[in-house]
């Protein structure tokens, strides 16, 4: 790939010296700017996503796809922060308020608008975040921990336990608090794992109201639907094996490929279609009064219309 090769040149010519720097970067280092919005990925954003791996020469997308998306959200507070008082999602949101933060992801150029608006609205409803910072601003060390509890969406690696490309690599994908969201599959041994490995005692069960505890907040059965009306349709929670309740992704393995493979315009005047479609299904959903069974209703609907023939898209055999 061009762009590649004219970065690789970039960091292993021209900022050879500062190797160094790019090395000593952490989280702590990590800027969003002052103003919520989109922007393009900088010149040395990008080399310290070539620097720590995050994009390398066969990733299905670079910089020049990527946008950065900035914005405003509530601090998810750890669970030794929620008194025994908190007892309702009223006295959650006041204790968020005062202490607003902004994070930043990195997405695919065709869902950025979307993306901005998506977390624009999980801000007007408070939904907590834990951490939103680039991946690339995390150690190699720190990222095999699989401990961190930051959300996120680019990352050029393959599926956890596979070797096809995660619908991350592609920009299309996010992860929403880990820890109160994990992912747990069954190994060939049958061994459950669990990432993070530290999740917080109780999250693998997903009543958010029990007696005798605390209300959670961060939790992703909260904003399925809110995140299907912006095109984030597919949830990992709705899985058998493995099931992911942090992940979000743009429709199917063969939708997210042909959007990729499109010319930009195109492909943004699918995303819009696809987008819409989900939100006219949604808002002229009133006889059906269970809210998951319309998400279900409006996410099958919508993805099987919009399911491109196989033999229109590239590497069919990833599915």
């Amino acid at each position: 790939m061009s762009h590649y090769i004219i970065f690789v040149l970039i960091v292993f010519g021209l900022i050879a010296c500062g190797k160094d720097s790019l090395r000593d970067i952490t989280e702590q280092d990590f800027q969003p700017g002052a103003e919520t919005g989109i922007f393009n990925v900088s010149q040395s954003e990008c080399e310290l996503m070539m620097y720590r791996k995050i994009i390398i020469k066969e990733s299905p997308v670079g910089c020049e796809r990527l946008k950065k998306v900035v914005f405003d959200f509530y601090p998810l507070l750890e669970d030794s922060d929620i008194a025994g008082a908190l007892n309702s999602e009223h006295d959650l949101k006041n204790k968020n308020d005062t202490n607003r933060q902004k994070g930043a992801i990195i997405v695919l150029d065709v869902v950025a608008d979307n993306v901005l608006a998506l977390f624009g609205e999980l801000y007007q409803r408070q939904f907590p975040i834990k951490s939103a910072i680039p991946i690339e601003y995390f150690s190699k060390k720190e990222r095999k921990t699989e401990d961190m509890n930051n959300s996120l969406a680019f990352d050029s690696r393959p599926i956890t336990d596979g070797s096809k490309w995660s619908e991350h690599a592609y920009g299309v994908a996010i992860d929403i608090n880990p820890m109160q969201n994990p992912y747990l599959y069954i190994d060939k041994s049958s061994k459950p794992i669990l990432i993070p490995k530290n999740t917080k005692e109780g999250y693998l069960n997903r009543a958010k109201y029990r007696a005798g505890k605390p209300v959670r907040a961060g939790m992703s059965e909260d904003v399925t639907s809110l995140f299907a009306m912006y095109g984030f349709a597919v949830w990992g929670g709705d899985w058998d094996v493995p099931i992911d309740y942090m992940h979000f992704q743009v429709g199917s393995r063969h939708f997210i490929e042909h959007l990729v493979a499109l010319p930009i315009e195109q492909a943004r005047l699918l995303f819009e279609n696809y987008t819409s479609q989900l939100r006219q299904c949604f808002e002229h959903g009133e006889s059906i009064s269970d809210a998951n069974f319309l998400r279900k209703y409006c996410v099958d609907k919508v993805s099987a219309a919009f399911e491109p023939r196989q033999d229109k898209v590239k590497g069919t055999s990833n599915i």
